[in-house]
Parts: structure tokens; C-alpha cells; sequence
């Protein structure tokens, strides 16, 4: 039986450090494998900060770490959305996984939410804000192929 991989630990970035290696870069002191080694950051690491803040505008207090994952909805909004569909189902009305993408569609639209420009050509949410989604109100909502209710256990 083939042995399972063992997830490498990595150790947590430092803040401080990636944002003096930032400021450094953009006084053009160092170089990026300079810095890298100065501070000892990847390189890697430092080259996508570095990206995050020319693009995006972000000063160096605002770095923030794992930026990896964009958020459409704050929390607020998620619970909104989870009561909305957790109400439904209480009605006996379900959603299937493709209504709950264009709910989030259109609850983006009424609210004005910055969204992917991919999310337009279809007319609802991608898979993976469903897929997340799903899993930070697991234990709320279920999100399945829904089946038809007898009028016997409505009442």
C-alpha cells in the first residue's frame, strides 16, 4: 500500500519583514534576490507582494498575509445569503447547485459587489464560491440536488 504525502510545514511570513523588503525594492536599494536573501523571504513570495502592491495600489501597511483567496462576500453578506437559502428550504422550497450560483449572481448585482468579469458571460457565480461557500456553512445548509416533498410532510 503506497504511503500517504506528508504536508510540508511552512513557517509564517513576517509582516515587518516583507514590508521593509517592499519599501527597499521600490527605493530601488536592493535587488529582488538581494532582498530575498536580506530578509529571508522567497523570492517568490517577494515578487508577489511586490506584484500586489504596483497593481493594486497597497501601501506597504497594508499587506496583508495570505491574499490568495479574494473574497466576494463579507461575512454579513455570507449570512444573509445562507439565512436566504436556509429560509427556503424551511418552505419546502430548494435550490438547486446552479440556482444558488445565479442567486449569488444576482444578490451581487442588487448590492453593486465587485465580482470576477467572468461571472457576466454566464449569468451566475463560479464553481468555486459555491464550493467554498458550501464549506464554511456546512453544518447550516446543504447544498444538493433537492427532491420532491410529499404534501403529506408539509403538513
Amino acid at each position: 500500500m503506497p504511503r500517504s504525502k506528508q504536508n510540508k510545514k511552512r513557517a509564517p511570513l513576517d509582516t515587518d519583514k516583507i514590508k521593509n523588503a517592499i519599501r527597499l525594492l521600490k527605493e530601488k536599494k536592493l535587488t529582488f534576490h538581494g532582498a530575498s536573501k536580506y530578509f529571508q523571504i522567497p523570492s517568490t513570495c517577494l515578487r508577489r507582494y511586490h506584484s500586489y502592491a504596483l497593481k493594486e495600489g497597497i501601501s506597504v501597511a497594508e499587506i496583508r498575509k495570505n491574499r490568495a483567496i479574494k473574497r466576494v462576500f463579507d461575512d454579513e453578506q455570507e449570512l444573509m445569503l445562507a439565512n436566504y437559502i436556509k429560509d427556503a428550504a424551511a418552505l419546502q422550497f430548494c435550490f438547486t447547485l446552479k440556482e444558488v450560483k445565479k442567486l449569488a449572481y444576482q444578490f451581487t448585482k442588487v448590492n453593486q459587489i465587485k465580482y470576477s468579469s467572468r461571472w457576466d458571460s454566464e449569468k451566475m457565480a463560479e464553481e468555486y464560491l459555491l464550493r467554498l461557500f458550501g464549506k464554511r456553512f456546512k453544518d447550516d445548509i446543504s447544498l444538493r440536488k433537492p427532491e420532491a416533498t410529499s404534501l403529506a410532510k408539509i403538513n
